[in-house]
């Protein structure tokens, strides 16, 4: 505890001193989350209860060209024996700057921000590249980007640096280079006009939302020679329709693992349509995730990984709640993949209080496994002045064993 309050003091009095200066804007917030979570196995009978805590003190300090961003987070599971809760003992689970960047707005005579240091990186819909949200701890990466702005829209160049194993030496060092763009092309686009009775009678566009990205994998097994490499190039469209939106995701991955070659693919694609017209829910959406998986899964090595890897993508959004290990992370080329299709329908109940239901079907992707399928409750109710309760329920029925049940609470608010 002494960490946190010597962390939080450097904190406060950095916060103070700068915050005199009249050049410079400051702005602090907080945030804090409480997440209980319960896990039960019928076929062992046995349950499990556990509680998470993460709060965050944050601090933006910008002037004309220059930011400077903090945030300082303390994550623990509450009564980890390395807390010493209970005990007059110094705790061991310290605080640590969860995000701690420089940005530079406008540099070289253009409509830049660059940024160095440590950062959060979500991209597109998080497939990729996620903040990982729902962990305790998140995710930040440790680089430098580069953001500029356009006539047709952004693009983000990134240099990220995820292991610097020796400085002196290249060798084991793992890098991420790339760019993710986002473009709004004039094709597919409705113009809607307001009725006679509008008294706004301006013409409303619904563009097409384009992303590309490309990004290089690189890790240095030995000097001078890339024995473990990775790229991965996509697309995401966006469009809203009438009747319906489509959301739609395409990646292709190519590259080395030693002697292996890497040919891999993702895809998903998402169609939702509102349903103003049955009481009290708002949308249907069906959707299909396909990640490809390798066949030497099944005994036959070939010479291809063919598993697709996201190791920094989201996989509690799409992938179920109930986190299921067998499909819940893809950190490599060396998996069986998966084949996902689900249904989700969004709720307004009273007082506020949404409900959403999803069911989910998930398989492998080079048709061995049936894993089995999955149910999800989630009720949000929100608080006044930025406060959340959240309420989740989820059923996993295997394909084998008995049904598994896992449920969860929390309370976040924002200050």
């Amino acid at each position: 505890m002494f960490c946190f309050f010597k962390h939080f003091t450097y904190v406060v009095f950095l916060y103070l001193i700068i915050g005199r200066l009249s050049a410079i804007n400051v702005s602090w917030s907080a945030e804090t989350r409480l997440k209980i979570e319960n896990y039960h196995d019928d076929t062992t009978s046995t349950s499990a209860t556990a509680s998470y805590f993460r709060g965050r003190i944050n601090i933006d300090l910008t002037s004309n060209i220059y930011k400077t961003y903090i945030q300082l987070q303390d994550s623990r599971l509450l009564g980890n024996q390395s807390n010493y809760a209970g005990q007059s003992e110094q705790d061991q689970t310290h605080p640590t700057f969860y995000q701690f960047y420089g940005q530079v707005n406008g540099p070289f005579n253009g409509k830049n921000k660059m940024r160095f240091g440590r950062f959060e990186m979500a991209l597109g819909n998080q497939r990729l590249f996620g903040k990982n949200g729902w962990g305790n701890y998140g995710r930040s990466f440790e680089g430098i980007t580069n953001k500029k702005k356009t006539r047709r829209g952004d693009i983000l160049f990134f240099h990220l640096i995820n292991t610097e194993l020796y400085p002196m030496n290249d060798q084991f060092d793992y890098i991420i280079d790339g760019f993710y763009g986002t473009v709004k092309p004039n094709i597919f686009t409705d113009i809607k006009k307001e009725s006679i009775d509008s008294n706004n009678n301006k013409p409303i566009s619904k563009p097409m939302h384009l992303d590309y990205y490309l990004f290089n994998e690189n890790i240095v097994v030995s000097s001078g020679e890339n024995t473990k490499k990775r790229q991965t190039l996509g697309l995401r469209v966006v469009k809203t329709f009438s009747k319906f939106n489509i959301e739609s995701e395409f990646a292709y991955q190519t590259g080395k693992h030693y002697l292996d070659n890497i040919q891999a693919s993702l895809f998903s694609i998402n169609i939702e349509t509102p349903t103003s017209f049955i009481p009290l829910t708002e949308s249907i959406s069906i959707t299909k995730e396909y990640i490809s998986g390798n066949k030497y899964q099944l005994g036959k090595n070939d010479g291809v990984l063919s598993g697709f890897a996201k190791p920094f993508g989201s996989g509690h959004s799409f992938h179920g709640y109930y986190d299921n290990p067998l499909h819940k992370t893809f950190a490599n080329n060396s998996h069986a993949g998966l084949n996902e299709s689900y249904i989700k329908t969004k709720h307004s109940l009273f007082s506020k209080i949404d409900l959403v239901i999803k069911y989910h079907s998930f398989k492998d992707a080079i048709n061995v496994n049936d894993y089995g399928n999955e149910l999800d409750f989630v009720l949000t109710k929100k608080l006044p002045l930025g406060g959340k309760i959240i309420q989740g329920y989820s059923i996993y029925f295997p394909k084998s064993g008995k049904k598994l049940n896992a449920g969860y609470f929390m309370v976040l608010f924002n200050i």
